[in-house]
Formats: structure tokens, sequence, C-alpha cells
């Protein structure tokens, strides 16, 4: 997809044909019609015509549910620690692309390139841990938690830098530092854990 500007209007002609693609992008990746209508500006009925040109159905029902900012930070039963990772990978492909040019980029576009970068960077991480990739929604909740959706305020949620594998991590604003330690170095030591304990199990099958 071709770079827009921040600046850049859907009514322009000069961006017509990128604000198109941007659209069809979204469309591709499953993004609710609202994401769609105030990225691209297309109307609801055109969204839905390419909807159904494009994957045969129609847009995703329902509001654009955004959630709460720890259940994309704080590790529970629902929020695992490959999860974590997952959200972390998103972010970082999201700030990653935003230092492309010297000129801001617009949003949408930010959204829709990261998405198709994460996508590419979790194949593999998908395939060992078994874990369930974003959905294109997902990220955009992820982001108005960010706050690079522009809301005002401070951000629900931050990247914290881990002292010691160096991976930046999103964190809660409003939780407690102590329940969100860095998910890689968790999953590591999970690592660790159950292969020392399986050398004990098969010493002891030795013996």
């Amino acid at each position: 997809m071709k770079p827009i500007p921040k600046d850049a209007v859907p009514g322009d002609p000069r961006w017509s044909i990128a604000f198109l693609e941007l659209g069809q992008g979204l469309v591709m990746a499953g993004a609710k019609a609202r994401i769609i209508e105030r990225f691209t500006n297309l109307p609801h009925r055109r969204i839905t015509g390419m909807y159904r040109a494009l994957r045969g159905i129609d847009p995703p029902a329902g509001p654009i549910a955004q959630g709460s900012a720890r259940h994309f930070a704080v590790p529970s039963k629902h929020t695992s620690e490959a999860s974590r990772v997952h959200n972390a990978i998103f972010l970082a492909c999201f700030a990653h692309n935003g230092r492309i040019t010297s000129a801001p980029l617009q949003r949408g576009w930010r959204l829709m390139a990261a998405f198709n970068s994460y996508v590419i960077l979790t194949a593999k991480f998908v395939e060992s841990t078994d874990s369930r990739r974003l959905d294109i929604n997902q990220t955009y909740a992820l982001l108005a938690h960010s706050g690079f959706m522009e809301q005002a305020g401070t951000p629900e949620i931050q990247r914290k830098k881990c002292p010691t594998c160096l991976v930046s991590y999103p964190i809660a604003t409003q939780e407690p530092l102590a329940k969100q330690g860095c998910p890689v170095c968790a999953i590591n030591a999970n690592c660790w854990r159950l292969s020392r304990q399986a050398a004990s199990q098969s010493g002891n099958r030795a013996s």
C-alpha cells in the first residue's frame, strides 16, 4: 500500500486510489465498518458492497468493542503471557512504521501496515505456542487504549522496556506494576522450568 500522509484528504483525487486500497485492505482484514468509515470516509453502503464483493459476507456486526486496558496487559486466566507478547509485537510494528518517513502518516494506514507486519512476524510464534493472533479490531482497541488515536488524557496502556531482554511490552498504567512483569521473560522461565522438570524425570527413570 502507498503510504498516506496524515494531512491527506479522502476526497482529494491525488489520494483517492490510496484510500480505496486502504479500505479494501481493511475489509480483507475483517475490520468493522465504523473503523473503515473513520479512516477512509467511505459510506457504509460502499463498505458493505466491498465486503460482499471481496469476501462474500456482510461487515462484522455490533459496536467497536474495546474491552478494558488490563485485558491487554495484566496476566490472568483470560490473558496469557503469549497473548501479551502478541500485544507487544503489534505495538512495536505500529511504532516502527510511524518512523518510516519524516512526515506523520495517516493512522488508518499505520493500523493496516502494522497489522500486515504483525501477521507475518507472528507466523512461527503462533505455531510454536498455539496462541491466538489478535484480529484487526482488537489491534484497534489496543491502540485506542495506548493513546495512538489522539484521545485526551493519559493513555491507559504504555510500553515498558524490560531491563533483562530489552523487549518493550504493554503495561496498564492503572494497575500495579508488580503484576505486570515481562511476558517474554516469563515464557522463557517457564520453558527452563519444564526443561529441568523433564530432565529430572528422565534421570529418575534411568536410575
